[in-house]
């Protein structure tokens, strides 16, 4: 049969094409499967790109920004480093309790004050001028820290400077002040460590201060300052002022030193407990940094006592006085015995000329005019002073007057210290002296046998303070005793 012939039966024509139409049709749906991963690779890689470049935008503005902003820093750095350099100083921080300046200059009151300013100034002027890298500095900061009263005692009791004028130093520390403007002389009251606290957080600020070039510490004669300097052992800008010799650690420390002789005693101050009776130093003037005259300290009028003295004279002991003579005044010097002889008590007056006992009486004095002076106590330890005031430091509180010296008070909301340990011998005379530093409220009419508190200035003729003076209304009273009245009522003419 031939192919025109029709269709055999049961065969299909399309039967030889289906397989090649399929493998087409699956190169058809590969093709697109192929087709759409390209598009969403492309999409995906168009996202990607779009994205960096829309950060490397945001790092091209970025960039702009920071190096505008470096140039800004870089001309602020330029205008400080310039700034620096043109106005650098020097800060030279003293420990005056162990520095101490020469005694003839401090005998002369401000004249030595203000000479002591200017030979300073004018050694450190030198000293910067043999060293190149601070021959610049124009500038010189001087601060003297110490306590003016504990020093006065210190220089009085070795004999160092005469007794005729106890506040030598507070006037020496006026001129020095007065003399350069950038000197300064800061009393900071009694405390072994307030000294040295405020020494070490001048120098920590100003070591830290890039217009100090040279930072100069006051105080070898301390081991703690050697400890202290362990931790700026590679600063090149510190220097060590040596007065006394040095103490044994600074010998392992490198830093650079210099004295000056013509200023600073080049010996420790002696200690020597040969001060006569009745030494009381007026108070000091807080922190001078101007020439102004800083008023004594006022009372608390409690029970405390206050951490500065007043112009006060010593505490006295104490005696049991006559009512009479109180509240009688006598017009002349001898009515004082008059008054005496109007008194309707029993007295008894000894005039005759007799040897003082040993075993001694408490007793009040009072002068020609019947008024109340007060009997002054021996010169305390500076040692006791130290720990009087550590012991105190330690409580947080002030001792209470009452307690101590009269075993009694009768204040049940006392805010003063009352201890269970009682005070040695040396720090009860501390505490008599600073309790006379306070007013009382009687003056010199006081007949108190328990009273131990202040009647009188303890320099009524030549107050250094004038009316600044607490005792200012007893000013012009005649402080010599010519009558001791005794505990038991007794008198004795003087």
């Amino acid at each position: 049969m031939s192919r025109y012939d029709g269709p055999s039966e049961g065969f299909d024509p399309a039967q030889p094409y289906i397989p090649p139409y399929q493998a087409w049709e699956n190169l058809a749906h590969e093709r697109n499967r192929i087709e759409r991963e390209l598009a969403m690779s492309y999409m995906d890689l168009l996202k990607r790109y779009q994205d960096k470049c829309a950060e490397c935008d945001r790092e091209r503005r970025t960039a702009v920004l920071w190096e505008k902003e470096h140039r800004m820093q870089e001309r602020e750095l330029s205008a400080i480093r310039s700034a620096a350099e043109s106005s650098p100083f020097a800060f030279v921080v003293i420990d005056g309790d162990g520095a101490v300046f020469r005694e003839d200059l401090i005998a002369r009151g401000e004249e030595g004050g203000g000479e002591a300013a200017h030979e300073l100034h004018q050694r450190l002027k030198a000293y910067f001028h043999d060293n190149p890298a601070l021959s610049n500095i124009d500038i010189i900061f001087v601060h003297v820290v110490l306590s003016v009263d504990g020093l006065s005692r210190a220089l009085h009791a070795s004999g160092t400077l005469p007794i005729t004028d106890y506040a030598a130093l507070t006037k020496f520390g006026r001129g020095f002040c007065r003399a350069q403007p950038f000197f300064s002389f800061t009393d900071v009251g009694y405390g072994k460590e307030q000294a040295d606290h405020k020494v070490r957080k001048l120098f920590e600020v100003m070591e830290r201060n890039i217009q100090c070039r040279c930072l100069i510490l006051g105080g070898c004669h301390d081991n703690g300052y050697a400890t202290f300097l362990e931790s700026f052992r590679n600063n090149h800008k510190i220097c060590l002022l040596e007065t006394t010799p040095p103490a044994a650690d600074f010998r392992k420390l490198s830093f650079k030193r210099v004295s000056f002789p013509s200023v600073f005693r080049s010996e420790p101050v002696p200690s020597r407990p040969a001060m006569p009776p009745g030494f009381a130093p007026p108070p000091t003037a807080g922190t001078f940094y101007t020439s102004s005259r800083s008023s004594p300290p006022l009372p608390h009028g409690g029970n405390g006592v206050t951490s500065l003295p007043s112009p006060a004279p010593t505490a006295s002991p104490n005696a049991v006085p006559h009512a009479s003579l109180a509240t009688t005044k006598p017009e002349s010097s001898t009515s004082s015995y008059a008054t005496v002889g109007r008194s309707n008590a029993p007295v008894t007056i000894n005039i005759a000329s007799h040897k003082k006992t040993t075993a001694s009486r408490p007793y009040i004095t009072f002068n020609k005019n019947d008024q109340r002076v007060d009997v002054p106590l021996a010169k305390p330890d500076p040692n006791a002073v130290r720990a009087f005031e550590e012991k105190m430091h330690a409580n947080g509180r002030n001792f209470c007057n009452r307690w101590y010296l009269m075993k009694n008070c009768k204040s049940p909301n006392c805010n003063f210290y009352h201890g269970k340990e009682p005070l040695t011998a040396s720090e009860m005379l501390v505490l008599r002296h600073k309790t006379r530093n306070l007013v009382c409220s009687s003056g010199h009419h006081c007949t108190e046998v328990s009273c131990n508190l202040g009647h009188h200035c303890a320099n009524p003729t030549s107050c250094y303070f004038g009316n600044n003076c607490r005792f200012a209304e007893m000013h012009g009273m005649d402080i010599t005793p010519t009558l001791k009245v005794y505990d038991d009522g007794t008198r004795e003419v003087v």
